[in-house]
């Protein structure tokens, strides 16, 4: 049987969309390679979000033509749309795909390199270019958490952003074809469903008639046999009262987390980012949500050494961050990316100084992560089991509100408790770690 290996760079989105790929090459016959041996045919997935991901994009598919000599290479993602020629310019690329009918893409060069029957393109999510909605997602983890893409693209021009001009506009998938993947998701046993987007909280305004994101999320919630469902990212001024309402009112079926971006703690800042929204909005938003959920698990990105950010417009973005009720941080360093209109702009921030920054912010992370777990310890939490033993000999496991736990499993082999929802009592809290123990 011929093998395959998709190797998946950048955000969720893009595991979602290499979900979609993974089933088509799984539809032609071919087997996942889990181990290190040589694949017939190799899939990279890149991302274009900073100069560091092409760089790595174009590492990890010189590595991969290293371990896979003989494989048929395909280079597909944001870094292929944005940038083709850079990638087909690489030696041992034979392929590159961007983003437009990505999925039968692959899927046809993959049939053509091995002298196999194609199948028809699939195009039932149109302009969203992957039919992640009706293909079944691979089983990473062992069907424990499945990632579904709901909405593609994004009408926001914030001035550092290329995404917007590799995916296009925003474009959601219509509602009863995310709910039949639920359905179809819960009933090949996974436990947690993702929603996934480049602008989530844009979900349904396209679509006639349009429809809002709570509406979606009540309708999924109502889906027989989901063990939970997560919101991952969502602009600020996407968290609407509803949703807000939803989290609250849905206990542990509708994760309590959110990752809400801010980018920066400084107006000033956010007005050259072209943000559609000030600190004064955004402390809104988050104090809301923890108001009305006090347990939500909220993180933010954030981007350090805009161009022209000054010491203390940094110093502003820390405090606004160390007064905030957010509990991680993903931390990026700015990078200019052409064609937008922050490339352009002067003053750029040295790069030892970015890196001085971002170091700082990362820390300031770390203890606000650290805080917010001590406040877990002795108490209880619903936790997904994943399939996974940690070196320690404990279960790794997901909470509901964002903790990554190791679990004590107690007298039971640790397998017994994959992929099911547990409620575990929080025993301990420290550096990166927290630990638990399974409830008789």
């Amino acid at each position: 049987m011929p093998t395959y290996r998709i190797v998946t760079l950048g955000c969720k989105l893009n595991q979602a969309d290499s979900s979609t790929l993974e089933a088509r090459l799984r539809g032609l016959g071919l087997r996942r390679l889990s181990d290190s041996g040589e694949a017939d045919i190799v899939v990279l997935n890149t991302c274009t979000v900073t100069g560091g991901a092409d760089r790595e994009a174009r590492q990890i598919a010189r590595r991969l033509r290293r371990l896979n000599p003989r494989a048929t290479l395909i280079a597909t993602g944001c870094y292929a749309e944005r940038e083709p020629a850079a990638l087909a310019g690489l030696p041992g690329i034979d392929h590159v795909v961007g983003m437009r009918d990505q999925a039968s893409r692959v899927e046809s060069l993959a049939a053509m390199a091995l002298g196999l029957p194609g199948t028809p393109p699939r195009d039932s999510l149109g302009a969203l270019g992957a039919t992640g909605a009706c293909d079944p997602p691979f089983e990473e983890g062992g069907r424990t958490r499945a990632y579904l893409k709901v909405q593609d693209g994004c009408d926001l021009r914030c001035s550092y952003c290329i995404i917007p001009a590799v995916r296009g506009d925003s474009r959601s998938v219509p509602p009863g074809e995310v709910i039949r993947e639920i359905e179809r998701l819960a009933d090949a046993g996974y436990r947690e469903i993702v929603f996934t987007g480049v602008n989530t909280g844009d979900y349904g305004r396209d679509l006639d008639p349009p429809i809002r994101l709570h509406d979606l999320i009540e309708r999924a919630l109502a889906v027989p046999g989901l063990g939970r469902l997560r919101l991952n990212s969502l602009e600020p001024k996407t968290v609407t009262s509803e949703v807000q309402a939803l989290l609250a009112r849905s206990g542990a079926r509708l994760a309590r987390h959110l990752q809400v971006p801010i980018q920066s703690g400084c107006d000033a800042v956010l007005a050259r980012m072209r943000r559609p929204y000030r600190t004064a909005d955004y402390a809104r938003v988050v104090l809301g949500l923890r108001q009305a959920v006090p347990d939500i698990g909220l993180g933010a990105d954030v981007i350090v050494g805009f161009p022209g950010e000054t010491d203390a417009e940094f110093e502003t973005t820390r405090q606004f961050i160390e007064a905030s009720p957010l509990n991680y941080l993903h931390v990026f360093s700015y990078s200019a990316r052409p064609g937008t209109h922050a490339a352009g702009l002067p003053d750029p921030v040295p790069p030892a100084v970015i890196k001085e920054r971002s170091a700082r912010l990362r820390a300031l992370g770390q203890e606000l992560s650290l805080q917010f777990r001590r406040g877990f310890v002795d108490r209880d939490l619903s936790v997904l089991a994943l399939r996974e033993i940690r070196p320690d000999g404990r279960l790794r496991a997901l909470s509901d509100n964002f903790i990554d736990l190791g679990i004590d499993p107690g007298d039971r082999p640790a397998g017994d408790y994959f992929n099911r929802l547990l409620t575990v009592r929080v025993t301990a809290a420290s550096g990166e770690d927290t630990l638990a123990r399974t409830l008789a």
